[in-house]
């Protein structure tokens, strides 16, 4: 007859130890949770200084002077890839021209501005000297400033031509990831204002929202102005009224630039002596007056006297 099993000397837990565990747990965590948010309430600088150091990792980013601002000389990551046909370039310009009608020269700048999707930013017309003059500024779109340049060029004679590009793309590039930095702060900060319980945990918060809001629109009205730079170039234009003149240049060789040079020393030779003789013809008239009856007296004089001889 098999032996029995003696019993195990484990002690077994009873059921007020089981119960007292699980008791015991949720005692610590709702005293932890309760020193946690007297903490909070009770030193509401501390918790607002709190939440804007907690904030500090995504407020790094933002604009006013948590940005770190790319060393001078040097471009982003992003910038150094992008392609000649991707950056960002301000187009000016200045030319000037001769017209022999300037009514109808400011009509087809104008008509040449419009036609390529510009507009003519200024507009100006008066009198310089002895020449009646226009000056127009036209914004164009860079893709069509070479083009008007041109077309305005072939109204007349051009007598001045300036062009002038500034490469923006990295100004554009910083400007852009400050705007989106500043975006996320401020979304952060009104994230946490209904998380405030005080009122200088609100004015606190409130009033990093109103500087990160100032300073985003500043960002972007900077970032509007640089769009409009890059998207439409400045074109001063200077219409003068009068003929076209002809120069014949000192370094043109051959028959040709002799001829047009004596043509032209011709021709000042001729308006000298129109000069001179029009300065001198109001004294010919009383000095003849006078002086041919004088001398018609003296040869009569002597021809009376030749046979008494």
């Amino acid at each position: 007859m098999p032996e029995p099993t003696p019993p195990s000397t484990r002690p077994t837990p009873s059921r007020g130890r089981l119960l007292a565990a699980p008791a015991v747990a949720l005692v610590l965590v709702l005293g932890a949770a309760a020193c946690s948010g007297s903490g909070a309430g009770s030193d509401g600088s501390g918790s607002s200084q709190g939440m804007a150091d907690s904030g500090g990792g995504s407020a790094g980013t933002a604009e006013g002077g948590s940005v770190a601002a790319p060393a001078e000389g040097a471009e982003p990551a992003a910038v150094a890839a992008v392609g000649d046909a991707q950056r960002a370039v301000v187009s000016t310009g200045t030319l000037a021209v001769r017209v022999e009608d300037l009514p109808s020269a400011t009509t087809a700048v104008e008509a040449l501005t419009t036609g390529a999707g510009g507009s003519v930013a200024a507009s100006q017309v008066g009198a310089a000297g002895e020449d009646q003059q226009a000056h127009l500024t036209l914004r164009v779109p860079s893709a069509s400033f070479e083009d008007v340049q041109a077309g305005v060029a072939e109204l007349g004679q051009q007598t001045d031509r300036s062009t002038t590009s500034t490469d923006v793309t990295a100004e554009v590039a910083d400007v852009d990831s400050r705007v989106a930095s500043a975006q996320a702060v401020l979304v952060t900060f009104r994230d946490r204002l209904p998380q405030a319980r005080t009122i200088p945990d609100v004015l606190a918060i409130e009033g990093e929202i109103a500087t990160r809001q100032a300073d985003l629109e500043a960002l972007q009205a900077r970032q509007r102005v640089l769009a409009d730079q890059v998207s439409l170039a400045t074109l001063d234009v200077t219409l003068t009224q009068g003929a076209p003149t002809s120069i014949v240049a000192a370094s043109d060789p051959g028959f040709r630039g002799g001829l047009g040079a004596g043509w032209h020393a011709l021709g000042e030779f001729l308006r000298v002596a129109s000069l001179v003789l029009g300065a001198v013809l109001p004294f010919v008239v009383p000095v003849a007056v006078v002086a041919v009856p004088v001398l018609l007296l003296r040869r009569r004089r002597t021809r009376t006297t030749a046979p008494a001889e």
